[in-house]
Formats: C-alpha cells, sequence, structure tokens
C-alpha cells in the first residue's frame, strides 16, 4: 500500500525523531555527547530528506 506525500513526510519526519531521541539516550548512557555529538546529523539529514516535497506534490503543484 501507497502512502500519499503528506503520510510520508508524516511518517519519515516521525522516524528521524525516534532516531534522534534513542541516539541522544545512547549517546548520555554509554558514549560522550561532547565527543560524538556528530553522529546527531544523520537524523537531521534523514528529517530535511523526508520535508522535501515529493514528486506528486510537485506535479501537482504545476
Amino acid at each position: 500500500m501507497r502512502h500519499t506525500p503528506g503520510e510520508a513526510r508524516a511518517l519519515g519526519l516521525w522516524s528521524a525523531g525516534c532516531l534522534a531521541v534513542f541516539l541522544v539516550l545512547g549517546l548520555l548512557w554509554v558514549g560522550d555527547l561532547s565527543l560524538q555529538w556528530p553522529v546527531l546529523v544523520v537524523p537531521l539529514v534523514w528529517a530535511l530528506v523526508a520535508a522535501r516535497p515529493r514528486r506528486a506534490e510537485r506535479t501537482r503543484l504545476d
């Protein structure tokens, strides 16, 4: 089953947020946040990719 562009965006942002929370909790529990903070770029990039306009939306806007 395919998701609508809005559903796909929400799912991508939700999963990026969950990943960020788990990474921060893991860093606070096991790692050193001052040294390993660059790993938090991964959920940021994930959220940016999820927030981009989808093809179906671009077609409708034209």
